[in-house]
């Protein structure tokens, strides 16, 4: 007879799809260029290079999470004030992009930018040390990685329509 091991956290480490691991992924190129926006040395037109990468990556990672790990945040009691939390601040988020990208005074623009770079920097940040460690203490690998299989979808609809 067979038996199936219980999945360790190494493995739920590296499952491609689990929800977790891909959103931590996925936050990396957006460090980078948090990184660059905030760079007051750089020239305009590199921080504004850097903004035309990161508002579709952003835009694209924020609507799949919404829509995947905050909907199942948001349907748990203890888990709910993180969830509206999170939505709060992708709102905010999408809101300075639109105003950013309505901008033409480059003080302004670089004040505006500035912000919105610290405000995802300070959204990831308790993302990755509050939110995701509570979810994977809450979740079961089966459900992380169907979430982030659905997370994947999601997310290649969204750039698609960003691209639009």
């Amino acid at each position: 007879m067979v038996t199936k091991k219980k999945p360790t956290s190494s493995t739920i480490k590296n499952s491609k799809h689990d929800l977790i691991q891909l959103i931590l992924e996925h936050h990396k190129p957006l460090k980078k260029l948090i990184k660059n926006l905030k760079d007051a040395d750089k020239p305009l037109s590199a921080r504004k290079k850097a903004f035309e990468t990161f508002w579709p990556l952003l835009t694209s990672h924020a609507k799949a999470e919404e829509q995947v790990l905050y909907t199942r945040l948001e349907s748990e009691e203890d888990t709910r004030v993180d969830g509206l939390e999170g939505d709060v601040e992708h709102g905010l988020a999408d809101q300075m992009v639109k105003e950013i990208k309505a901008t033409e005074d480059k003080d302004l623009w670089t004040a505006k930018a500035k912000v919105l770079a610290e405000l995802v920097e300070h959204h990831i940040k308790e993302e990755e040390e509050e939110v995701l460690p509570q979810y994977r203490k809450d979740s079961e690998v089966e459900e992380r990685r169907q979430k982030g299989e659905l997370y994947l979808r999601k997310r290649k609809e969204f750039a698609i329509a960003v691209e639009a």
